[in-house]
């Protein structure tokens, strides 16, 4: 008990300490923006998921963006790829990330601009590139680096400086957000991806930091090859009391395989650090939803069968002899997003600490691979990054992936210290695309249901991404949704719990709009809320139907009774971050 006490007491020294040296960390955001409301924060949009041809597989694939053409188009600019065609996103972000794969920084360096070496490496990928070639690229030259990790073969090549190249381009990548910031009307973030595949799962997490002070070398999967070595790596040099803060986002989780939360088998000092860094997950994108899936491999569900990739969800993920398909399926089902959520509340349940690891809030974003964040239309998509050199007929028979989401955060203001520090409590959601406005909170108890809605921004005891504290008296929760484009058909609300070691997972319909609204305020009291029960609550907002990007190409070629699965209606939706509830002692682990 003693032993238990100095812990305890050690760990409260070190949290104040970092509380104290998050204080001093600079207050860019407070007083840039005069015409911002006082104690308002306003709904802002971005993409944190975005590769240009810095990224060898974008590059490979006939990417020809430069980080700064991407934030120009994020603005708002017109682009053009390398078939000629232009492209414009419908409405300009008002923040984004570039996050090209730092695996590969040395190889683009060396091989691509600036030097464009002569040696045989380099002039094979440029080679196979302007021959279109690039699933050869993709297979030969970027698997080995991110799936075995594996330096790239000319870095052993004699006056090959591959760190020297990595660095210079990590350079080149700051320099590009740092020109295209434009406080109070723009936000770009300096980041990267860390691309760890081992066997092809993906445990690719990206790394966004909150401004220009930030670590000389960009931490990769070759030279940093566990997720808690990209975690201490930060933690050494990336210390808020020098002014740098920043995010580990783990995104395509869906093709995780169940790997990269391993929560079990870390120390209490490494799931500090993933609660640090790991604040948000990316549960939609352009290569699937990650929110859930249905119990079984032969389930189905309305509840989880929103853009799921088909190809892989019984077949991708690696397995031995001895595994059954159920097996693969709940390892895989592991990964996802609600998933993640859950096994935080056990992990919390079975801390002496009462102290969850995986409080994620949830962010969509495209990761596209041709320089274009934010374009999220389904009109004219064109497909995944291997599909720019095909025809539209070709396209048609990979219609499995989409344009990919946006995130949404409520910050005071539109600067990089306000919007990262929104998306670092949590205050932020996803959408699979649309821009509908959405608020989750829980109310303070001596605000009526009327009071509550008639302010939209009042009344607020915990925002969404914040954590209730122990209580007797039912939440009640509440939801602000605005349509975008297309009138809203439901509101939900996803509410998990812990009682007595057994899970109870509910979908619960707060509103049904058959006809579509533009808008309702609700106000929901969790029927069956137990004060003794860990819980997370988050709502879900669909859309009435619209037509799919692969239903407007078929029916465009008249060719949807070909491709029946390309034929689709689809009901785009957001998804608040949760809310927690903590009945016992404990905190937020990674709040400070």
């Amino acid at each position: 008990m003693a032993a238990e006490s100095t812990a305890i007491a050690v760990w409260a020294r070190k949290t104040l300490l970092l509380i104290a040296a998050l204080t001093a960390l600079p207050a860019l955001a407070d007083d840039v923006c005069g015409n911002a409301p006082t104690g308002e924060k306003a709904l802002l949009w971005g993409d944190l998921h975005a590769h240009t041809a810095w990224s060898l597989d974008a590059y490979a694939f006939g990417a020809v963006a430069t980080p700064a053409d991407a934030f120009a188009f994020a603005r708002g600019q017109e682009l053009r790829l390398a078939t000629g065609e232009t492209t414009r996103i419908d409405r300009p972000l008002d923040f984004a990330a570039v996050t090209d794969h730092a695996d590969a920084f040395d190889v683009m360096y060396l091989c691509t601009d600036p030097l464009y070496s002569d040696r045989a490496y380099c002039r094979a990928i440029r080679d196979a590139r302007d021959a279109r070639r690039g699933r050869e690229i993709f297979t030969d030259y970027l698997l080995p680096i991110v799936v075995d990790g594996e330096a790239a073969p000319v870095c052993d090549e004699p006056g090959s400086d591959c760190d020297a190249a990595s660095r210079g381009q990590w350079r080149r990548v700051q320099e590009a957000a740092n020109d295209a910031d434009d406080p109070c009307r723009f936000t770009a973030f300096v980041g990267y991806e860390w691309s760890a595949t081992p066997a092809g799962s993906h445990w690719h997490r990206n790394v966004v930091f909150r401004s220009d002070r930030v670590p000389d070398e960009a931490y990769d999967f070759v030279r940093y090859p566990k997720v808690e070595d990209l975690w201490s790596a930060l933690d050494r040099t990336c210390r808020p009391e020098d002014g740098c803060d920043v995010l580990a986002i783990p995104h395509n989780i869906n093709m995780a395989d169940g790997g990269g939360f391993d929560i079990d088998r870390e120390s209490s000092e490494v799931q500090a650090l993933r609660a640090r860094f790991e604040r948000l997950a990316e549960m939609h994108q352009e290569k699937g939803n990650s929110e859930c899936l249905p119990a079984s491999p032969d389930a189905r569900s309305e509840d989880c069968a929103f853009e799921q990739l088909p190809d892989h969800l019984r077949d991708r993920a690696p397995a031995d002899d001895s595994e059954t398909p159920d097996e693969r399926w709940q390892r895989s089902k592991s990964a996802f997003y609600r998933s993640l959520l859950t096994r935080g509340l056990i992990a919390y349940e079975g801390s002496e600490r009462r102290s969850n690891p995986l409080m994620l809030g949830a962010i969509g974003s495209t990761d596209n691979h041709l320089g274009t964040p934010g374009r999220v239309q389904e009109d004219g998509y064109w497909g995944a990054m291997s599909m720019l050199w095909q025809d539209d007929a070709t396209r048609l028979s990979s219609s499995g992936y989409n344009p990919g989401g946006l995130v949404a955060v409520w910050a005071e203001q539109n600067t990089r210290a306000s919007v990262f520090d929104a998306l670092k409590r949590r205050e932020a959601y996803a959408t699979s695309g649309p821009r509908i406005s959405l608020r989750f909170d829980a109310l303070d108890d001596a605000v009526s249901a009327e009071g509550a809605c008639a302010s939209a921004q009042g009344a607020v005891a915990t925002a969404m991404g914040g954590t209730l504290l122990r209580r007797q008296r039912t939440p009640r929760l509440r939801i602000v949704a605005g349509m975008d484009q297309t009138p809203l058909a439901r509101i939900q609300i996803v509410k998990v719990d812990l009682r007595e070691g057994t899970i109870d997972e509910q979908v619960h319909a707060v509103a049904d709009f058959p006809a579509g609204t533009s808008g309702t305020c609700r106000v929901w009291e969790d029927p069956d809320f137990d004060p003794n029960a860990p819980a997370y609550w988050y709502a879900r907002v669909v859309e009435l139907p619209t037509p799919r990007w692969s239903k407007l190409l078929c029916e465009r070629l008249g060719r949807c009774a070909e491709h029946p699965e390309a034929d689709l209606m689809i009901e785009e939706r957001a998804w608040s971050s949760p809310i927690w509830y903590e009945p016992g002692p404990g905190a937020d682990p990674g709040a400070h």
